[in-house]
């Protein structure tokens, strides 16, 4: 991760932190470009020591700083409970209304990254993935909706600014 990015992500969050919570952010922020399916995640050691916050590659590379922000807010929520020895899952009541509490979006409400678009060859369905390799090899693919060839259309990029369907 770029130093100027790794300042300015620990800065948006010990601020939210010590706002919001009195709580110092005793743990780094990294990039991850392996993370995939999740803009970011909080990361704990076996024992449930606080080990780090990690954001996605994709999410830093095409976020919004909105989107970037909301995502930075989850993981410091998940962070700020645990350390209060709160409920700090995904899902519980308690984190769930930290979340609308200061805007910060849920578990997979968000789309950032880039998908390909494809089209269902029986029934003209368009539809979406994250999975590189459909461009490359169409003929080894068939839709949900029809069990039917497809033909791979373009590619998609999602900012977080809207939310959007996943197939694939």
């Amino acid at each position: 991760m770029r130093c100027m990015e790794a300042e300015r992500l620990t800065k948006l969050a010990t601020d939210f932190l010590h706002r919001h919570y009195e709580i110092a952010l005793n743990i780094p922020i990294m990039r991850n470009n392996r993370l995939r399916t999740t803009q970011g995640r909080y990361v704990t050691k076996r024992d449930n020591t606080p080990l780090r916050i990690e954001i996605s590659g994709q999410t830093l590379d095409y976020g919004t700083d909105d989107a970037i922000l909301g995502i930075i807010k989850h993981e410091c929520i998940h962070y700020a409970l645990h350390q209060l020895k709160q409920p700090y899952k995904d899902g519980t009541a308690l984190f769930e209304s930290e979340l609308r509490k200061h805007g910060a979006p849920s578990t997979r409400t968000i789309l950032i990254g880039k998908l390909y678009t494809f089209t269902c060859n029986k029934c003209g369905t368009i539809g979406e993935t994250r999975r590189k390799q459909l461009m490359k090899t169409p003929e080894k693919y068939r839709t949900t909706c029809c069990q039917a060839k497809l033909t791979w259309t373009g590619e998609r990029i999602y900012d977080g600014s809207e939310v959007a369907k996943i197939n694939g």
